[in-house]
């Protein structure tokens, strides 16, 4: 067995599903990208580094629309918006709406149906709004606002089945070991944090070239 092949058997073995760990005999949920003190300030530092700022109106949002620097999430082939997100907060950071893209056709030629994407730009009068119908919700402001707020993330649905959790959460640790993305599992979601402006290749490479001899 090659070392590459040996590396992808162990992350597999990693992706377990949303699996039910028994206390008390009750499930507990397991999982794979669970929430740390720092992640959203992680999130928001990285975002400083790239030099994106935040969206405190929806105003401010539509003018970045308007001026082509935020890129619009339509329906497509292979994913689709979730028709509870208003269209006008179907918008993310063109690198955002990139990955979406590779992503999502990645999956669709694997199972041939589409990923759902719940949630995309978020300004921060719509952050302070959420966090009165939901107290797990991040900040509206400060080092660890939710950074919906600044384009770059987008919640992916975890209504999938076993084997598409699996894959997915494969594919996602293999953007996280390459440095495209941060992830934060959520009970109904994957918060994706993309990195950076990748282009529009959609040239992302495959999973044995980071796994070999790399880390994830």
């Amino acid at each position: 067995m090659s070392k590459s092949t040996l590396v992808l058997a162990l992350a597999l073995l990693l992706c377990v599903p949303a699996s039910a760990r028994v206390r008390r005999g009750r499930p507990r949920e397991t999982k794979n990208f669970p929430a740390q003190t720092n992640s959203v300030a992680l999130e928001n530092q990285v975002a400083e580094e790239m030099g994106v700022s935040r969206y405190f109106t929806q105003a401010e949002v539509d003018e970045a629309v308007y001026s082509g620097r935020l890129a619009a999430l339509y329906d497509h082939a292979q994913y689709k918006v979730s028709p509870k997100l208003p269209i006008n907060r179907r918008y993310a950071l063109p690198a955002t709406v990139n990955f979406v893209l590779q992503l999502s056709s990645e999956f669709w030629d694997e199972f041939e149906t589409p990923l759902m994407v719940d949630s995309a730009i978020r300004p921060a009068t719509t952050q302070k709004w959420l966090i009165r119908r939901n107290r797990n919700a991040a900040p509206a402001y400060g080092v660890r606002a939710s950074s919906h707020e600044r384009g770059t993330t987008v919640d992916f649905s975890k209504k999938l089945t076993q084997a598409q959790y699996q894959w997915l959460v494969y594919r996602l640790l293999y953007y996280r070991a390459i440095g495209r993305v941060l992830v934060i599992e959520e009970r109904a979601c994957l918060h994706v944090f993309v990195k950076g402006d990748y282009g529009d290749t959609g040239n992302y490479g495959e999973p044995a070239e980071a796994l070999d001899g790399g880390v994830l």
